[in-house]
């Protein structure tokens, strides 16, 4: 059956070409051995390569247990698309995070609060006079950027100190132990922006596969000697046997 032009055009923004052609290639192998592995013919493998072919889902997953990877491999639009998400005022003040301890020194304020992945976070960051707590130092994965909206902020990242002033913004490595003090009696406001590596999402399916196809260890079982003292294996007791050694004898 024909597919219509319009679908065609849809499926071509997936590239399952282009896809086919890369694994293929970054294994170093050619149409003929990978025919061999997956019971296709060369020239259907070669049409698809060329977008001159669209391959049925049972094509596709013959590939993809070829190469380990899997179906959303060839179904992944790599085209970027235009993302717009909305915060409201109301919606933000009622993200303040309370999981912060009363000795951190701050509490933060989401203030994204859109649904989906998000490649960082931004924030609404009030610091705590000194007088009133302490930040703890901490530390995790990403980067973070600080930028000071009014008072005055002590910063420690690893064993270097800084003192951040209004319209002073600092970009910093967040694997470093790092620590926030406010400073003076004037709580200090700040815009902060957490960010963690990316992973694609290839990467984060496949953890979670591993994760359930882990295989567990058992425990060694512990095999503990029986002894043997009043009953032999034939159920008379080791005196009755005793008795009978010595008449044999």
């Amino acid at each position: 059956m024909p597919i219509p032009d319009h679908l065609r055009c849809e499926l071509g923004r997936y590239l399952i070409g282009q896809k086919l052609r890369a694994l293929r290639l970054r294994r170093s192998m050619g149409l003929l051995q990978l025919g061999q592995n997956t019971g296709l013919s060369p020239a259907l493998l070669s049409k698809i390569e060329n977008n001159k072919l669209v391959p049925t889902v049972p094509t596709l997953l013959r590939v993809a247990l070829v190469f380990g990877v899997t179906l959303d491999y060839f179904f992944q639009n790599d085209q970027k698309q235009r993302v717009v998400s909305i915060t409201r005022k109301e919606q933000s003040e009622q993200s303040v995070l309370t999981e912060t301890a009363s000795d951190s020194g701050y509490h933060l304020t989401r203030l994204d609060m859109g649904s989906g992945e998000r490649k960082f976070q931004p924030y609404l960051a009030e610091y705590f006079p000194e007088k009133d707590a302490r930040s703890k130092p901490h530390m995790h994965q990403g980067v973070e950027f600080i930028h000071i909206l009014r008072g005055t902020l002590q910063l420690l990242v690893g064993a270097d100190e800084y003192v951040l002033h209004p319209g002073d913004s600092i970009y910093f490595d967040s694997n470093l132990r790092h620590a926030y003090r406010g400073l003076g009696e004037e709580r200090c406001i700040g815009l902060t922006v957490l960010a963690q590596p990316e992973r694609n999402v290839t990467e984060r399916r496949m953890d979670r596969l591993e994760g359930i196809h882990a295989v567990r260890r058992q425990a060694p079982i512990e095999i503990k000697p029986q002894v043997m003292s009043h009953v032999a294996l034939n159920g008379t007791s080791s005196e009755q046997a005793k008795k009978a050694v010595r008449q044999q004898a």
